[in-house]
Parts: structure tokens; sequence; C-alpha cells
């Protein structure tokens, strides 16, 4: 079976990446990223790489909680071998950092970075695997975004990722 040459250089360039300087690449990767996005707001930006019609909004406690139906990244997940023992390591430990939180694999990585370069406030609370269902909420930025575990999790139930980002 033929590989997708893009995504398996994609996949290669990320873990080799990872496995020799950690999730530093990763996240400066989704800086790049960021800084090539158009748009008026965040979510204007956002949206070029997540989908224009791909959020759900949710407006309380003084946050716009955005709830991505399905993972922009999505298509890159077929076809590529597995991430690597190393870089989930590194991965699971991000998310035990006070900022980190909320990751299921290196491209939730590049993800967040994207969304953190921005500067405005983008809060990163979790991501739902559309294979298996798991969940990785980022509990620490709870608190921050004024919202609980339980409605967190009750907003990402069948969707792929939850942030948010201030009203107003």
């Amino acid at each position: 079976m033929a590989k997708d040459p893009i995504k398996t250089a994609l996949w290669g360039m990320l873990v080799g990446n990872i496995e020799n300087m950690g999730i530093l690449p990763a996240l400066q990767g989704g800086e790049i990223i960021a800084g090539a996005l158009e748009g008026e707001t965040p979510l204007e930006k956002l949206a070029q790489i997540d989908g224009e019609d791909n959020y759900e909004i949710v407006e309380k406690n003084g946050f716009r909680y955005v709830i991505l139906k399905e993972c922009p990244f999505r298509a890159i997940y077929k076809d590529i071998p597995a991430w690597g023992e190393k870089p989930m390591r590194l991965v699971q430990a991000y998310n035990k950092k006070d900022d980190g939180g909320g990751a299921l694999h290196p491209l939730c990585l590049v993800h967040k970075g994207a969304r953190t370069a921005l500067r405005a406030g983008v809060i990163s609370l979790g991501c739902r695997s559309g294979a298996t269902g798991k969940i990785e909420i980022a509990e620490k930025a709870l608190l921050k975004a004024s919202i609980t575990k339980e409605e967190a999790l009750g907003m990402i139930e069948g969707k792929a990722c939850l942030f948010a980002i201030k009203a107003g």
C-alpha cells in the first residue's frame, strides 16, 4: 500500500523533531501557522485552519466557549504510522504542566501553539479523539475559563476540541 508522501513527511518531521528536541517544535510550528493566518478576530483567523462551519459557540460566564465539531487534522491521521512512544510520553508530561493539558497527540500541540500565538487570551480546554472517544481536559485551565470539568466534558462529548475566548 502506498503512503501519502505529504502526510508521511509531516509525521516524520514532527516525530523526529519531538524525539530530538521535545515538544517545542510542535508549539513553534503552531506559532508559524498563526503568523500566516488572516482576519480581524481570533476566530476569523482560526477558522482558516479549523474550518468556517466547524464551530459551535456557547456564550456564558463572560466567555465564548468554542467547540470544534471535527478535528481539523483528522485527514492526516489516516494512514500515518503511530506517533511513537517518546512523543506520546512527552505529550503526557505536557498535560501535567501548569500551562499544559488537553492534548492527545503532537498535532494537538501544534493546534494549541497556533491559538496561543494569536495573543488573544485563547484558553485551550480539551480534546476528544474521534477514533477512540478518549477525552483529555486541561484541568488547570478550567479555572481561567470559569468552567467546571463536568461542563467541559458535556460540551466536548461527541465533538473534537474545546477552547475559550473572553467575550467582549
